[in-house]
């Protein structure tokens, strides 16, 4: 469905987005008022506010007139009244008005004023518009101005006065018309060039319709598989006609007995010849009658409209006499990986609660050189026009950037992304695509090695030890005994977790984990058993052989487990379905912009307080050097002075009188000289200060790409609220659910608990509930 402009501006200036967009135009189908329809929408849905609304229309109506002053040009240049220079100019200063806030003239007056057109010319394009025009006082310019179009203003100017009575008295406008054409004889020498063509027509109707399609296509080309399947080609050729006439409008008979329809988008325009064709009708005629009807875009060219009056069909086919330019929308632009980016994939529960433990998929290693990510460019949008001149607009594409960090670099045509180094691709969570390296432990991390924060990937070959942090990308450790672990991507622990902290943006993989806190993105995939632990994950929570034991657990995605409780152990909660995970994080990303925008706005400030002094030091600046000039030039005139005078006392006093301007300038020059080096520093500090605030802008837009992406992830990633559990299920056991909560009362065996929605009572009301089904 075409939307107004409104939405289309609504889209354009980012108050809605196109689904947004297209929602409200399925809503408002069939409306007689799409546009106020639409505008109504908005407001009760509070997608726009009135305000905006307002402004909308405003700017809807500003280019619905730049859209018939467009019009208004292609019929003056089809005239020949003025070139298309002479228009970009006018548009320009038109278009330069609008911009500046003031009421723009239209630029059939502005042509008048400048001597360009005359006002029976401009009044005459109007009244083929149908707009009113208010009487100009001004006085019209000389026609001698326009020598380039003089041949054909005369004639053009009488046609205005002399149009009421055209269809009523066409013998009178005929011969008042053919003067232009004679004007013209290269229109007629390729028609005289014809009459073999025209001959084989009358001689064999047989092939008269294939001859005819020629000007209606302005494809010639086509003519070939006519003549191969002709029986196919006509019954599709009929087919098409069928189609083509169900989006017609009603048809319109013109000058010359022609009969005019219009396609119902406007994007086409096709003429035929009734039962009082005149076959003597000029090209010229025709196309008058086609400006008269505000067909202006996309006419077909003078020899097309001569061979339709020259050929004997064309009395049921249509001829296609003018096409406008259908827009093209763009497309958002498009990155494609070439390593593997989604690293929480792994180890999710499907719709039956099952898990595939072993597959974990291979980790990433690339060489120097190898193409990590190309960008497929957006393609951009093109305006359209219809056969009225009207601009049809469209959604324009979004562009992504290509966001490379560390160990990575971009190609010479910045379309790709390339490994500058041996090692670890990785796509950060903010859109960034890093290539890490490995360091690697020959031993624990204790008090020999310190604390570990490396950029990059982290192997371990032996214990993180109690009180000691390990901070990387990918992080590998043989065990986790009392340790701290940050890592922007996974957690390997081939051992198991005791009285740990991890904070991963990954998977957390391990043998077992005892009196521990895990937080991470992705999965927790334990093989034994987790006892007396807080588990957090978006991803997936899954005990392979073992035991969940007095812990409180929250996974989005669900919980699996052999055994859940025992009988001597407290009972454990469950909390399945809710993105705690994201919603912390989103929590932490609006403190740190938070944070990050007071430090720009206090840089602000300091750089604004520096460039305060520097005005002032450059009026100082400016004062001195000309007390400086001022002393010299008085030293010149004293020292003339001097030169000329034999008096010796007031030689003496000219000589004090040079001293003491002498030495005003050294002192200004002394002043000069300190205020430049106050200068230098200031500005120095402030090109400290500008790099400052676009690192920290860059880490503000790093964490927005990131709070884009977590939200993404969110809606890709619905939760999942699914506990299965092999074994045995203990009573005391909490399992909550997004919206309903349920405590174990007796021993489960074998069952699965979901969260599901029915619907319950007289009232039909929804609720939801924790369902317990068998395995």
């Amino acid at each position: 469905m075409k939307s107004p402009l409104i939405g289309l501006l609504a889209v354009k200036n980012q108050l809605i987005t196109k689904e947004e967009l297209e929602i409200g135009l399925h809503q408002c189908a069939g409306s007689i008022d799409l546009k106020q329809e639409l505008k109504e929408y908005f407001l009760a849905h509070e997608l726009v506010s009135a305000q905006n609304i307002e402004r909308l229309v405003r700017a809807a109506k500003t280019l619905e007139i730049r859209q018939k002053e467009y019009k208004f040009g292609a019929i003056a240049i089809a005239k020949g009244f003025i070139n298309q220079s002479v228009l970009d100019l006018a548009l320009e200063e038109q278009q330069s008005s609008i911009r500046s806030k003031k009421k723009p003239s239209l630029i059939g007056d502005m042509m008048v004023a400048a001597g360009l057109m005359t006002v029976k010319q401009r009044d005459y394009i109007l009244k083929l518009q149908n707009r009113v025009t208010a009487p100009n006082k001004k006085t019209e310019s000389d026609p001698k101005i326009i020598s380039a179009q003089q041949p054909l203003e005369n004639p053009q100017e009488k046609q205005p006065q002399e149009k009421q009575p055209q269809e009523k008295q066409p013998q009178e406008k005929q011969p008042q018309e053919k003067q232009p054409q004679e004007k013209q004889p290269q229109e007629k020498q390729p028609q005289e060039k014809q009459p073999q063509e025209k001959q084989p027509q009358e001689k064999q109707p047989q092939e008269k319709q294939p001859q005819e399609k020629q000007p209606q296509e302005t494809q010639p080309q086509e003519k070939q598989p006519q003549e191969k399947q002709p029986q196919e080609k006509k019954a599709q050729e009929k087919k098409a006609q069928i189609k083509e006439a169900s989006a017609l409008l009603e048809p319109e008979i013109i000058a010359g007995g022609i009969k005019l329809q219009i396609s119902r988008d406007f994007m086409a325009a096709f003429i035929s010849k009734s039962d009082q064709f005149n076959s003597d009708i000029l090209v010229m005629e025709i196309k008058e009658a086609l400006f008269e009807h505000d067909i202006v875009n996309g006419i077909v060219v003078d020899d097309m409209i001569d061979g339709f009056i020259k050929s004997s069909g064309f009395k049921t086919q249509l001829f296609r006499v003018a096409r406008g330019v259908k827009p093209i929308s763009g497309q958002d632009a498009k990155l494609e990986f070439f390593f593997n980016t989604d690293y929480l994939k792994a180890g999710g529960l499907d719709a039956e609660g099952n898990i595939d433990f072993k597959q974990r998929g291979a980790v990433p290693h690339v060489e120097e050189g190898t193409v990590l990510a190309e960008k497929m460019p957006m393609v951009l949008a093109r305006q359209g026009q219809n056969i009225y001149g009207d601009e049809l607009e469209t959604l324009a594409g979004e562009d992504i950037a290509l966001r490379f960090g560390k160990g990575a670099k971009l190609s010479e045509d910045g379309l790709k992304v390339l490994a500058e180094v041996r090692g670890y691709p990785k796509y950060s969570l903010s859109g960034v695509i890093f290539v890490h390296n490995e360091y690697t432990t020959s031993g624990d991390v204790d008090y020999e090695t310190g604390h570990i924060d490396y950029d990059g990937n982290v192997n371990i070959k032996g214990c993180i030890k109690s009180g000691f942090k390990v901070r990387g990308n990918d992080i590998k450790t043989i065990e986790l005994d009392g340790g701290i672990v940050e890592a922007e991507g996974d957690v390997v622990v081939a051992g198991g977790i005791n009285e740990g902290k991890i904070y991963a943006r990954g998977n957390v993989f391990a043998k077992f984990i005892h009196n521990s806190e895990i937080i991470c993105m992705g999965n927790v995939q334990v093989g034994k058993e987790i006892v007396d632990s807080t588990i957090e994950s978006g991803g997936s929570c899954a005990i392979e052989n073992g035991k969940l034991i007095f812990s409180e657990v929250a996974a989005k995605m669900g919980v699996s487990a052999r055994h859940i409780g025992t009988e001597m152990a407290g009972p454990s909660r469950i909390k399945v379905g809710q993105d705690a995970f994201t919603e912390k994080e989103l929590g932490k990303n609006k403190i740190k912009v938070r944070a990050l925008r007071e430090t720009l706005e206090k840089l602000q400030g300091k750089k604004d307080t520096l460039k305060e002094q520097n005005a002032e030091l450059q009026k100082q600046i400016t004062k001195l050097a000309h007390v400086q000039d001022r002393s010299q030039l008085e030293q010149r005139e004293v020292e003339a002075k001097m030169a000329a005078l034999e008096n010796a006392n007031l030689l003496g006093e000219l000589k004090e009188q040079f001293a003491q301007l002498k030495a005003n300038a050294q002192n200004a020059e002394k002043n000069l000289d300190r205020c430049f080096e106050k200068s230098e520093a200031i500005e120095e500090a402030i090109e400290k200060i500008d790099k400052e605030i676009a690192f920290w802008e860059g880490k503000i837009e790093d964490l927005t790409q990131e709070k884009k992406n977590l939200v993404q992830w969110t809606k890709e990633n619905p939760g999942n609220a699914l506990v299965t559990c092999d074994g045995l299920i203990q009573p005391g056991t909490v399992i909550s659910g997004k919206h309903s909560e349920m405590t174990v009362d007796n021993v489960i065996r074998r069952a699965k608990v979901r969260e599901v929605l029915f619907t319950a009572g007289a009232e039909n009301r929804q609720v939801y509930e924790m369902q317990i089904q068998n395995l």
